[in-house]
């Protein structure tokens, strides 16, 4: 199975350091055009279909690096944004040390989804990717995290509890073959 794994495009509150959290943003003028970017880059390679968070943004990015593919699309809940509780909406430079720590604690009680929960729908969504689409050539269009446990679970199945909140960052509008 060849995955190629899109995080969306740069959106407004990304360019103002804005925790997005499932809030639903729309691409900036710079997202669309990166979207455009990659569509064209990616225009000759067949997807058989695509899988993408429900939201606005990654929505976007999807019909954009779609409109050469027409694949069938799929929503899937489990690549969703991070919860990012009662930070969304807050900008990144104005949050407190008591904040910042709660967030580096990913503790429960501020609202925030656990590094756990997030590995746990990502094994979820590749077990069943799997399961079902083992030989498709498949784009997931998602967001910075998800990608990123995506990409770092490849054919491991597994993380170590301390590499949880060791993730690498996809860019906006970066796309990674990952062969599963």
């Amino acid at each position: 199975m060849e995955i190629y794994v899109m995080r969306h495009g740069k959106t407004v509150w990304n360019e103002k350091r804005i925790c997005q959290g499932r809030s639903q943003n729309r691409l900036s003028k710079f997202g669309k055009s990166q979207a455009e970017n990659q569509a064209t880059k990616y225009k000759d390679t067949k997807f058989d279909i695509i899988f993408a968070s429900p939201l606005m943004r990654t929505m976007q990015t999807t019909n954009i690096m779609n409109k050469y593919h027409k694949a069938k699309v799929i929503r899937d809940d489990r690549l969703l944004e991070v919860d990012e509780g009662i930070f969304t909406g807050k900008k990144k430079g104005n949050l407190t040390d008591e904040q910042r720590y709660l967030i580096n604690q990913n503790k429960e009680s501020s609202g925030v989804e656990t590094y756990e929960h997030i590995y746990e729908r990502t094994i979820d969504f590749l077990n069943f990717l799997r399961n079902n689409y083992k030989d498709e050539k498949i784009l997931v269009v998602t967001h910075g995290m998800i990608a990123s446990y995506i990409e770092k679970i490849g054919t491991r199945l597994s993380l170590e509890k301390d590499e949880l909140k060791n993730y690498a960052t996809f860019d906006n509008a970066e796309v990674k073959k990952i062969s599963i």
